[in-house]
């Protein structure tokens, strides 16, 4: 990460008077650089203003004096200083501490005395192991270390997001042990702290940008994970390192414009918030995507788009997919509620759509056919840098669910409830019957493909009633389910 170089230095003193040791430190400003404001055109457009990262430290206190009366042993004390740091950066900051010059040693305030306090053992001490006439910091106040010279300044606190109220404080400890066969008097040496912000305009989150297929696992990876009780939401990157809020956005599939919700969850990934909801049409090329990040062009063998009428074959391994007719567009929670995400200023884009729904050729791009009987097929029709959730490891629904938000017991209600809210907003769309060519369970049961095959007939899927949740069952490869997409 960039940072700025610019600073200014506001020293204090430190001093032993007698038995009284006095420590002062100083706060330094550093200030990033102004980024300009730009806008991008993407068919829609998005208008982003850059605005200056800043930071400034203060000091609870300009000096530390400590009252030692030593001993022949060595008497020990500390006191503390706490650095405050205050910042806009969504980048974090940098505290760095050390003594204003390359000489550590408290020197006695009369010229003539020759004694010293030192600073220069190696290693963690306490203040039981602490040698006599010795000091140093500690951030803990159980483990003291010498204090850094200026050339070898110490970072003490390194926040790589935007900080919270906690991370914004940082106590600094300072110990010594004096033996009386040090000149009693004043012994004294100035320390420095120094902040620098992180350029935040080199972190690039969800919030950075405008396609699907813009992502990265760097960029998914420097997005916030949210706590498992997080129902608020992050749309701009304004909340950023704040993990009260979900990150969620507005992402478009370049393949055919159609915008869908993105969110960042509790188990570290990021996922579709909404069913895909992409056409395919037969002896049409479509772009899909592999399990490694890269694409292929694969062209559909059969399709159904329409309506329902055309009797899908259980034995050919041929691209199905039904999209969800007007009557069939809303089904979440009891099948009531329109939206299957909040809205969000006014927009609702396609998240109140069921999605389209394919059978697991046609979700797998072809690449999972009846010959596949067991693990994940190559390719899907999510966006590149996407794919369907394998049935078990770290992106799956057990795993977002189980690890993510901790329902060890899926098979609950309060499971089952939770599939249909904020965060997941699960639909409850039912599938298509290849059989009776008409769509089953609407309203009652979701329904969601999963990449891994489970034999020749059947491959993995998640399914949820009201009262429970399966994430890992499976079903004929011939039905047609939605697709939810989890990025690589």
């Amino acid at each position: 990460m960039k940072k700025n170089n610019l600073r200014r230095d506001f020293l204090t003193k430190l001093g032993v008077f007698s038995s009284t040791l006095f420590i002062t430190a100083s706060a330094v400003y550093l200030y990033s650089p102004v980024v300009g404001s730009n806008a991008t055109d993407n068919q829609f457009t998005k208008v982003t203003a850059s605005i200056n990262p800043v930071a400034s430290l203060t000091l609870d206190n300009d000096k530390i004096a400590l009252n030692v009366m030593p001993t022949s042993d060595g008497a020990f004390d500390s006191g503390s200083i706490t650095a405050t740091v205050s910042t806009n950066s969504t980048g974090g900051y940098e505290l760095y501490f050390s003594s204003v010059d390359n000489d550590t040693d408290m020197t006695h305030s009369n010229s003539d005395i020759s004694d010293v306090i030192a600073s220069d053992f190696d290693g963690a001490v306490t203040s039981t192991s602490m040698a006599k006439d010795k000091w140093g910091y500690s951030l803990d106040n159980t483990n003291f270390y010498k204090i850094p010279s200026l050339a070898n300044q110490t970072i003490i606190k390194n926040v790589k997001h935007y900080p919270t109220t906690e991370e914004m404080d940082t106590p600094v400890y300072i110990g010594t042990k004096i033996s009386s066969a040090v000149a009693s008097g004043t012994y004294s040496k100035n320390l420095v702290f120094s902040v620098l912000a992180h350029d935040s305009t080199s972190i690039l989150t969800i919030h950075s940008i405008f396609n699907m297929q813009d992502i990265s696992p760097v960029i998914c990876s420097n997005t916030t994970t949210p706590d498992p009780t997080a129902t608020r939401y992050d749309w701009d990157g304004s909340h950023y390192g704040d993990t009260s809020y979900v990150p969620r956005t507005k992402l478009k599939d370049t393949r055919d414009g159609k915008i869908y919700l993105v969110s960042k969850l509790s188990d570290g990934n990021c996922w579709m918030s909404q069913n895909l909801a992409l056409d395919i049409t037969e002896g049409e090329p479509v772009i899909a995507a592999t399990l490694d990040g890269e694409t292929i062009t694969a062209t559909p063998d059969r399709s159904i788009q329409t309506e329902i009428g055309i009797k899908w074959q259980k034995t050919e391994d041929s691209w199905r997919s039904y999209k969800s007719q007007s009557h069939e567009a809303y089904y979440i929670n009891n099948g009531t509620t329109k939206a299957s995400a909040p809205d969000h200023e006014g927009d609702e884009y396609l998240w109140e759509s069921a999605g389209n729904f394919y059978n697991w050729y046609a979700a797998t791009a072809g690449t999972g056919t009846t010959a596949m009987t067991s693990g994940d097929a190559n390719a899907s029709l999510c966006a590149k840098g996407w794919r369907l959730p394998a049935n078990t490891g770290d992106r799956s629904f057990v795993n977002l669910f189980t690890n993510g938000y901790g329902y060890t017991d899926l098979l609950t209600e309060q499971a089952g409830t939770a599939f249909r809210s904020d965060p997941f907003n699960f639909i409850l769309g039912g599938g298509y019957n290849w059989k009776d060519m008409w769509m089953d369970h609407t309203q009652e049961v979701a329904f969601y493909w999963m990449s891994t095959a489970y034999d020749s007939t059947n491959a993995h899927r998640l399914s949820s009633r009201v009262e429970y949740i399966k994430p890992n069952g499976y079903y004929h490869k011939g039905y047609g389910f939605p697709i939810r997409c989890i990025a690589i």
